[in-house]
């Protein structure tokens, strides 16, 4: 499927800010496209009548006065548009990492407080350096560090720690381990919930903080590495799809190079610090061609920080044994688990009070082993929190869970038992009841439960046990039986309001156009994303537009053969031949009337990027309706009059936006949002998922903690989590 980042580029000052010279630059130029498309149509028209053409000759002077002028003029307006962006935006690139810096700054420290990281404090994690056989030899770090081909001067060496031994600690300190390292570079190994993923926020914050980062140098950049299919995408390749999908002013030509991206030219330049996290997300065959693909882009000096699960790792770097699979020149540590004082005292102090810390005594001071060793990681001890604490606003009687029923030896019998319990309990707990009305949730538990279930699997089972929750995925979670159905369900219901529209215009002759819209509708709704059931149109055309074209020459065609039935067979489907690409090309541009945003220092979220894609949907269905009103308006004039022809091209156009414009919204060529928005219709009524999706999804997020925002997508709170209730 393709990604709606890519597609969708404009800015309306939601979530980030854009120039009001800008939007303006954007509104007038729309305005003067329509004017001229109008005033086009009408010229036409009127000649028509003046001088007596015949449908053929009118019709073909339509479709040449609205694309030459309607053509040129969006030419001139994106031509003169990149001169002004180019002479108003220059800007040197270190100028656009501290932009950057900044976006990146904002984004995790919103994340952070959503995840109450420091709420009483951060858990402290401690490591020790990593079996020998898992990195590289120390004399050969240093050497690489102190006499690399290309490599700085090492002005701090005297700083650097002399031999493994050293690089155990603690504290989530781990800025200060990364400055201790020759080459800067470093693998965190750890096990399921070990705290890989919230250290490496911690890192980025820590680097970020004020006084850490020099003026225009490298941004720390955390990205999960589960997207990235190392088998077809280079390191650099996929970073920059990332960076501009998750922050899009990214995509801008860099500073004096109109041919490259910014994100790339940053990558070119180093001054992205990539803090790869989850290798083991990574499939199994996938993770050795991986760390080779990272250490092909690594440059001197660069730095580069890496999580991955232990056994994980240690399975990736062994597949290809005396190959130096190893990630290069990068010391390693693996986190340890907590210890039971460390655990006791941050589940009394997340209490909130006096009375809830005394909720702990009884649990705490018996200490079964089950539960000791099931709380000794920050996961867990997160999870007990959640599910036995109250929240920052809710009294502690509001809690009716209590810990002591971890005490059961019957029901939690081993370290398993407890995990799943937690993790079990965790939904409901996120979802209880609050007691004052004003600040209870709008789902029930029981509802939330079962719709995180469906997600859950819906990733798991869909697709491929990914962990990105996309919302423009989610027609993947229908059946292929279940896509063809809603295909002609489209179809027929755009087909009769086409016949209608028809019928009411020009007559029984026009329910042609009916159905040829109809069958553009199915089409259209019927395409695949991976071009399954049209793969020699893929092959063929090479061009992600083909089975959009398709969909112009059928409705085109359509069009043709009224226009033959009532003035020639010969000319009709030659006319509509010209009208079918028409209407695929000025669909196509369609996209073309939003802009670039300006602000760097802001990140996209999904419910900013489904809005985008909403209004480019129905932009792209204005203009289909916009441009079906118009010809079939102009064929009633030629056979009834100028007063039928504005009738029933007002008619046909309402009419068309429903029919023709909504079905090319539906082809992911143009948008998702309205394939997503009839999936979401089809699973809420079959209860798998609530109405309010992203309202539910949101929430999830900053009021529960279920799941966790990275960029445009979604996550599960944990990994674990997500395959515990896939699996349910």
């Amino acid at each position: 499927m393709i990604d709606p980042l890519v597609r969708v580029i404009d800015r309306d000052g939601d979530d980030v800010r854009m120039g009001g010279s800008s939007r303006a630059r954007v509104r007038r130029t729309g305005v003067v496209a329509v004017v001229l498309l109008v005033g086009s149509a009408v010229t036409a028209v009127v000649l028509a009548r003046r001088y007596h053409l015949d449908a053929a000759a009118t019709l073909v002077g339509l479709v040449g006065g609205v694309t030459g002028l309607t053509g040129l003029w969006l030419a001139w307006a994106a031509y003169r548009a990149d001169r002004e962006e180019a002479a108003a935006g220059a800007q040197d690139l270190a100028g656009v990492a501290d932009q950057l810096a900044l976006a990146v700054r904002r984004q995790w420290e919103d994340e952070a407080a959503l995840r109450r990281l420091n709420d009483p404090y951060p858990l402290p994690v401690r490591w020790v350096a990593a079996d020998s056989e898992l990195t590289e030899h120390w004399e050969s770090i240093v050497r690489l560090a102190t006499s690399g081909a290309g490599w700085p001067l090492a002005p701090r060496a005297g700083s650097w720690v002399t031999a493994p031994s050293e690089l155990a600690g603690g504290d989530n300190d781990l800025v200060g381990l990364l400055e201790r390292v020759p080459t800067g570079r470093l693998v965190v190994l750890g096990g399921p919930g070990a705290g890989k993923t919230m250290l490496a926020v911690r890192l980025v914050l820590d680097l970020l903080a004020d006084g850490r980062r020099a003026a225009g140098g490298p941004v720390p950049v955390l990205v999960s590495l589960a997207s990235w299919n190392p088998t077809t995408q280079t390191l650099h390749d996929w970073l920059s799809q990332r960076l501009t999908a998750d922050y899009p002013s990214l995509a801008a030509p860099a500073p004096g190079d109109v041919g490259t991206s910014r994100a790339q030219a940053l990558l070119d330049a180093g001054l992205i610090l990539a803090v790869l996290d989850g290798l083991d997300e990574i499939g199994e065959a996938g993770r050795a061609r991986a760390i080779i693909r990272i250490n092909d882009a690594l440059r001197p000096g660069q730095r580069v920080v890496l999580t991955c699960r232990r056994t994980a790792y240690q399975q990736a770097i062994s597949e290809r044994p005396g190959l130096g699979v190893h990630l290069a020149g990068a010391a390693g540590i693996q986190l340890c688990p907590l210890d039971s004082a460390t655990v006791a005292y941050y589940l009394r102090m997340s209490a909130g009070s006096t009375a809830g810390a005394a909720r702990w005594d009884i649990l705490l001071t018996a200490w079964p082993p089950p539960v000791a060793q099931a709380l000794r990681t920050p996961l867990t001890a997160t999870l007990a929190r959640t599910i036995y604490n109250p929240r920052p606003d809710e009294p502690s009687l509001a809690v009716g869970d209590s810990p002591d029923e971890l005490l059961d030896p019957i029901r939690f019998p081993t370290r398993t038992a407890v995990e799943q319990h937690l993790f079990d309990g965790f939904i409901p707990a996120a979802y209880r009841p609050h007691p004052n009305p004003a600040r209870r949730c709008r789902w029930q538990a029981d509802d939330a439960e079962r719709w995180l279930v469906f997600l859950a699997r819906h990733l798991e089972h869909a697709l491929g046990g990914s962990v990105d929750l996309a919302w423009w995925q989610l027609p993947e979670a229908l059946s292929p039986r279940q896509r063809a159905l809603q295909a002609c369900l489209v179809g027929l219901a755009g087909a009769f309001a086409g016949c209608l529209a028809a019928w009411l215009t020009i007559g029984p002759l026009g329910l042609t156009i009916g159905v040829g819209g109809g069958l553009a509708l199915w089409i259209s709704v019927g395409h695949e994303p991976d071009h399954a059931q049209s793969p020699r149109w893929a092959v063929r055309w090479n061009l992600p537009e083909a089975d959009l074209l398709v969909v112009g020459l059928v409705l085109g065609l359509s069009i043709g053969m009224e226009i033959g039935l009532g003035v020639g067979l010969v000319s009709g489907p030659i006319v509509g031949l010209v009208v079918g690409l028409v209407v695929a090309v000025t669909v196509a541009l369609a996209p073309g009337f939003y802009t670039m945003p300006l602000d760097l220092a802001a990140a996209v979220s999904p419910p900013w990027v489904l809005r985008k894609d909403r209004a480019a949907f129905r932009s792209i269905g204005l203009v289909g309706g916009l441009i079906s009103g118009l010809l079939v308006g102009t064929m009633a004039d030629i056979a009834g009059g100028l007063t039928n022809g504005i009738i029933g091209g007002v008619v046909f156009g309402t009419l068309g936006w429903v029919a023709l414009g909504f079905g090319l919204g539906l082809n992911e060529r143009n948008a998702v949002w309205g394939r997503f928005a009839l999936t979401r219709a089809w699973l809420s009524t079959r209860g798998r998922l609530p109405r309010d999706l992203m309202g539910f999804l949101a929430d999830a997020h900053e009021g529960r903690g279920v799941l966790r925002q990275v960029g445009a997508v979604y996550q599960f709170r944990h990994a674990e989590l997500q395959r515990r209730l896939a699996n349910r």
